[in-house]
């Protein structure tokens, strides 16, 4: 069935004549896409990748499952309509994602789009996000701005990182790009390891683990940068770029960051140090394939002692980006 051929209403037609499997819209887009329902009709909607997808959440109503297909290796993301009365909001939400998707050129923008689609459907889903951050998050989201804007947009250009800040959407890391994704996490100095939040998020290859030590004040000293100005000098930076500013806004919406919230102009951090770790074979991480079946969401800790024979220096960890500049 090619692209052209597929409507949502199509779609509906096919589930009430009996379709009660997964069928493909178009293996030649950069981002597969299937469509279907389940053997109780159902209907389901996904996407099929080479990269781990996020997990993205949408509403009680849909259920969202993201598994790795043993026959060839891929990913697929996949939405099944749990309550029949929302039929015609979920169609149009998949026709909404087909579409926009669709025009990607490639599966990494693809996957960008369709994260950005799910969370601008969610807010049709659910009341505002929008909340006071906890210190933890106001942590890690001022490391992850420093890392991504700061040093890693001065090789690359803020539009690029852009681009690849995935972790606002669910993915397992928060930066990914062809060459590497970059997992971020913010530590105090005392702190001396590092929490991995599921078995996916240090799974793959091609993965640098960034450890930021990050101070924080309740007064403004020298050399600390309130959270509200650091995401000011990061948007700013998208600007100066030429990057997609509603790519950014979108999100920290979707981290429920509210910009006019006073809190987090009274609140300063600064980013002290960052170390870089390369995840290869040897490095202590949980996977899914180190656990029993039916099991999952596990946290866990990682001991920076354990770490010091992956410990790479800041040019290894950053020239990794490398080929994905010159590609663009």
């Amino acid at each position: 069935m090619t692209v052209e051929s597929w409507t949502p209403e199509r779609w509906q037609t096919e589930v009430r004549g009996g379709l009660a499997t997964l069928r493909e819209l178009d293996p030649m887009l950069a981002t597969r896409m299937v469509y279907g329902a389940d053997e109780v009709g159902r209907l389901s909607f996904g996407l099929i990748t080479r990269q781990p997808p996020g997990l993205p959440q949408l509403s009680d109503a849909v259920t969202i499952v993201r598994a790795e297909r043993e026959h060839d290796g891929t990913w697929i993301l996949l939405l099944t309509l749990e309550d029949a009365k929302f039929s015609e909001v979920f169609m149009q939400l998949c026709g909404h994602v087909h579409e926009k998707v669709s025009e990607s050129m490639t599966e990494s923008g693809g996957l960008f789009t369709a994260m950005e689609c799910f969370a601008e459907w969610r807010q049709l889903f659910q009341a505002s996000k929008r909340r006071v951050l906890s210190m933890e998050e106001c942590r890690g989201l001022f490391a992850e701005l420093d890392f991504g804007f700061n040093v890693l947009g001065q090789r690359v250009g803020s539009s690029l990182i852009i681009e690849g800040w995935q972790g606002p959407y669910g993915s397992d890391q928060d930066f990914q790009f062809v060459e590497v994704h970059y997992e971020v996490k913010s530590r105090h100095a005392s702190t001396h390891a590092l929490r991995i939040a599921s078995e996916y998020q240090l799974d793959g290859d091609n993965i640098v683990l960034v450890s930021v030590e990050v101070a924080d004040s309740a007064k403004s000293l020298p050399g600390f940068t309130s959270l509200a100005d650091k995401v000011v000098l990061a948007r700013d930076s998208v600007a100066l770029d030429d990057g997609d500013l509603d790519a950014f806004d979108s999100a920290l919406d979707e981290l429920g960051f509210d910009p006019s919230e006073e809190f987090y102009a009274g609140t300063y951090f600064s980013s002290r140090s960052l170390d870089y770790y390369v995840v290869s074979d040897g490095f202590p991480r949980i996977t899914p394939r180190d656990l029993a079946p039916g099991v999952t969401g596990v946290k866990y800790r990682l001991e920076l002692t354990a770490l010091d024979e992956f410990a790479i220096d800041a040019e290894t960890a950053l020239s990794r980006m490398q080929n994905y500049r010159d590609l663009n």
